[in-house]
């Protein structure tokens, strides 16, 4: 199903709001790997928002995640 302009908008600011914790908190360098936001994909409805993470070179990406 294709997403809408309002599901594009919505992602779109969660996945700069998060960018922005990920590299205030340091987030984004991890186990001597680096970790960032692959995509966000939202609900018809708004109320769910999947973030998919994208790991390179991080040890044990399952640990990293916690």
């Amino acid at each position: 199903m294709l997403e809408g302009k309002r599901q594009k908008q919505v992602a779109a600011v969660i996945e700069k709001e998060l960018n922005e914790i990920f590299q205030r908190l340091g987030l984004s360098m991890i186990d001597g790997g680096m970790v960032s936001i692959s995509s966000v994909k939202i609900t018809p409805d708004l109320h769910e928002a999947r973030v998919y993470l994208s790991f390179f070179k991080v040890k044990d990406p399952v640990a990293a995640l916690k």
